[in-house]
């Protein structure tokens, strides 16, 4: 016992002695030393110039020796490197300035709002938009962490940074990101093939695609097998059979109802400030409604900027800018805006486009009418965008983001003739404002919700007058849709596999047009609640199984109709590279646009939207099942889906047939076919070939007999081949495109006489265009404007639309034309309307993001 008391008495007096109260006011460092050497039984080393230097100011009591040399680290910053228990050597702590550059393991995209920050201080960074980060002040000592969502957390040593040489680190997904994301490099950098079906397009990460020289929206998901546009516009979109109106499209959780600029030619979304557009051909999940075909879902940039960042550009049709500035560190806002140069300058480009746009129409058909050395026009035309976005961390659990968009196209054109004393005029305006809140809360790690309001309006009007009248015969035409809408979205993750979410969404359209041609006047005004609620079950079992199970059901107050949707996807995962997939989905629509014959003389947008009705317009209904398989290795990507897909409640009104049966007539359309892409990269060079085999018959009681016939846009074979290379800052695209030709009606004659006039048909859609092909090309230059980080980047762009010339022709129709002879004698003939696709068409873009 009397040797465990000596032995407690030992600890305590060493205990004692090891912890004692300092004290130094301005007390040179080599006297500290001194007194420290003798308290604690130590010795330091150290350069005596250096010491003699420093002045030590320290109050602690009972401090260790361990304790007073941290504190002497941090107030002269310096480093005690302990080389045993009795010997230290005193060294200058060296100050760092470092810098780096993010990229994403898989694809090599660089990511922007990643936080760097140094685990002994409380400051940090953010990544930039080139993945660039750069801190201050580093001691030798000191260790970065490196984290962002999905994505493991990194941890470097600053002794591994090299100053003035900013290295690049790569950060790996997380689990949860390598379950979502099944191929990181699908066509290109920036296109996903995400787990749950959809295909995921970054604009800001996309290598440059043939045929663009900057990203466009829409243009680009025309790649992707099973997506048409047997128009050559960006927005007429067909998937899978379905027309561009059965498609929902999104931007920032507002409906769409017009998605264009330059009636089509260009998407009316500004893909520099789009963080990801999700496209769903089948399998959609059960809180996307009111559409019967694809989704199109498109979101900007949600991210807070630590600074000031933007950029602008210039192409041959028009110029943008944005920026992102961060208010503080919870607030920043977006601003971009868009607009055309066309009626300042007239480019190669918008001599093509407007060719291509304007045939066959009034403006075409006057220049081509009459003497130029009598006749004179004037044509005014613009489009432009503005985007306002605020996003707002309310706190660690809330986010609150406020998105407004306002899209405008305008064409005043008018024509005089001086030798007839004849004149024409054609005023166009289309407008779309769109507004959205969106309050996001995270509960708990289990729990989050999302909660949205948003306010969409489309206002459509043209009006013109005849030049052939001898009276004055005004046409015009409105369509506007004011749409209300609010919805409640819930995820609760149910355990480690199972995720539950549940909806209830709310939509009022109020939906008016006015058709007017001399003395016809059309018109109806309808307003149509729609509720509906829906809830989806998603289970995921890694390298096993991921399903997801929905069921969505809408009631439409204005047809006192109740429908319900049931929805699945599921994938079998057999291996690391090889997984079978299949879906099923039920969909109904309630307003579409229908064709209208009154302004055809015009030849522009002959379509206005209408809501369902039970006189002459019904609720669409579609049902669409696909299966198919998904194989990853080495740089090689196989997809094939095959898919079956009937649309019922189609009328004559909504899809415009050429027959000379004009009574009004119900129908259905089936769609069949297969998706087929096959993709390999070798290092820098990658190339992929899509291929899709399709058919689409409708079929109609009262139209052909009660036969089935090729629907208006029927293509059976549709072929891209692309290829792709990166040489140092340079990209280069090269793309083939082939497909069969769409089928038209043949017209037989015509028939004139006092009680009618129409033209006689064969059968319906029994011809076939000639097939469809051409090349394009596209080169991308990216360089920094000078060496030191951060600095602004800089692109040029070329891209060659149809390079070897091609004169596709996109349809064929047929009217009827009054003809003058030399003896003044009229007489009504049969014409052919032939319509052809653009010329050789080069484009140049130049930008600069800072």
């Amino acid at each position: 016992m009397r040797r465990i008391y000596i032995l407690l008495f030992l600890l305590f007096s060493i205990s004692a002695f090891s912890q004692k109260d300092i004290q130094f006011t301005n007390t040179p460092l080599s006297e500290v030393l001194i007194e420290l050497e003798a308290i604690y039984a130590v010795k330091f080393s150290y350069n005596s110039t250096f010491v003699e230097q420093k002045q030590v100011n320290l109050q602690l009591e009972k401090a260790s020796l361990s304790e007073i040399l941290k504190r002497l680290e941090q107030e002269l910053n310096v480093v005690f490197d302990k080389i045993d228990e009795r010997y230290y050597i005193l060294k200058v702590k060296k100050e760092l300035t470092i810098c780096g550059y993010l990229k994403d393991g898989l694809d090599n995209t660089s990511i922007d709002g990643a936080t760097i920050s140094n685990s002994a201080q409380t400051k940090g960074s953010i990544s930039d938009t080139n993945g660039y980060f750069s801190l201050k002040n580093i001691s030798l000592s000191d260790t970065l962490l490196i984290s962002f969502l999905g994505y493991k957390t990194l941890s470097i040593p600053a002794s591994r940074f090299k100053e003035e040489h900013c290295e690049t680190y790569v950060l790996s997904a997380s689990s949860y990101l390598l379950n979502e994301v099944v191929v990181q490099e699908y066509l290109a950098s920036g296109i996903l093939k995400t787990q749950d079906g959809s295909i995921k397009i970054n604009p800001k990460n996309l290598d440059i695609l043939s045929g663009l020289s900057e990203p466009d929206i829409l243009q680009n998901i025309q790649l992707l097998p099973g997506i048409e546009s047997p128009t050559e516009t960006a927005s007429g979109l067909y998937i899978r059979g379905g027309s561009p109106d059965q498609n929902l499209i999104l931007w920032d959780g507002i409906k769409m109802y017009n998605s264009d600029h330059f009636f089509g030619m260009i998407s009316a979304f500004n893909p520099y400030i789009t963080s990801d557009v999700k496209v769903s051909r089948s399998g959609t999940k059960a809180e996307y409604g009111d559409r019967v075909s694809g989704v199109i879902d498109i979101k900007t940039d949600n991210t807070i900027p630590s600074k000031t960042e933007g950029g602008f550009g210039l192409n041959m049709t028009h110029a943008d800018a944005y920026l992102k500035i961060p208010l503080s560190e919870k607030v920043g806002v977006l601003v971009s805006g868009r607009r055309s140069i066309t009626d300042i300058i007239q480019t190669p480009v918008f001599n093509n486009l407007s060719e291509q746009v304007f045939q066959n129409s009034s403006i075409t058909e006057n220049q081509n009418f009459f003497d130029p050395e009598f006749s004179e026009s004037d044509e005014l035309f613009n489009f432009h965008d503005v985007t306002l976005k605020l996003i707002a961390n309310l706190s660690e659990k809330d986010r609150l983001v406020i998105s407004n968009l306002i899209t405008k196209n305008k064409l005043d054109y008018t024509f005089q003739d001086t030798q007839f004393d004849i004149s024409s005029s054609d005023k166009l305006d289309i407008k779309n404002f769109g507004t959205n809140l969106t309050w996001n809360r995270n509960w708990n790690d289990r729990f989050s919700s999302k909660a949205q309001f948003y306010y969409s309006d489309y206002d459509f009007n043209y009006l013109g007058d005849n030049i052939f009248s001898t009276e004055s015969v005004v046409t015009a035409k409105t369509n506007s849709i004011k749409e209300l809408g609010a919805s409640l979205l819930t995820d609760w993750k149910l355990n480690e596999h199972l995720t539950l979410s549940n909806g209830y969404q709310f939509f009022s359209n109020q939906v008016a047009y006015l058709l007017q041609y001399d003395d016809f006047i059309q018109n109806d005004d309808q307003t149509s609640p729609t509720h509906a609620l829906y809830s989806q079950l998603n289970f995921n079992k890694p390298k096993q199984w991921y399903i997801d199970l929905g069921l969505r059901g809408s009631y439409y107050s204005g047809q006192n109709a109740v429908f319900l949707e049931p929805r699945i996807y599921a994938e079998r995962i057999l291996s690391d590279n090889f997984r079978l997939k299949a879906s099923g989905e039920i969909k109904n629509q309630a307003i579409s646009q229908i064709i209208e014959f009154t302004t055809q003389d015009f030849g522009l947008e002959n379509q206005v939207w209408a809501l369902s009705s039970e006189a002459d317009i019904p609720i669409l209904k579609s049902g669409q099942f696909s299966a198919g398989l998904l194989y990853s290795n080495n740089g090689w990507n196989l997809d094939i889906d095959g898919y079956y897909k009937s649309i019922d409640g189609l009328t004559s009104i909504t899809r415009g047939f050429e027959s000379a049966e004009d009574n009004l007539s119900e129908g259905t359309s089936t769609s069949t076919g297969i998706d087929f892409l096959l993709k390999k990269k070798f290092n820098n060079y990658s190339t992929w070939i899509g291929y899709t085999y399709s058919t689409t018959n409708f079929l109609f009681d009262d139209l052909n007999q009660g036969n089935s016939f090729r629907g208006n846009n029927d293509i059976t074979h549709s072929l891209t081949w692309s290829h792709a290379y990166k040489w140092k800052g340079f990209q280069f695209s090269l793309g083939w495109k082939y497909r069969s030709g769409i089928p038209f009606s043949q017209a037989s004659g015509f028939v004139d006489n006092e009680d009618e006039t129409f033209i006689e048909y064969e059968e319906i859609n029994a011809e076939t265009l000639p097939a469809y092909h051409r090349a394009d090309f596209s080169a991308l230059y990216k360089f920094q404007l000078s060496k030191k980080p951060n600095s602004p980047v800089g692109k040029f762009g070329f891209s060659l639309l149809n390079v070897y010339g091609r004169r596709n022709q996109l349809s064929k129709n047929f009217g009827l034309f009054n003809v003058t002879d030399e003896n003044n004698d009229t007489t009504v003939e049969l014409g052919q309307i032939d319509r052809f696709s653009l010329r050789t068409t080069p484009n140049f873009v130049f930008r600069l993001e800072f």
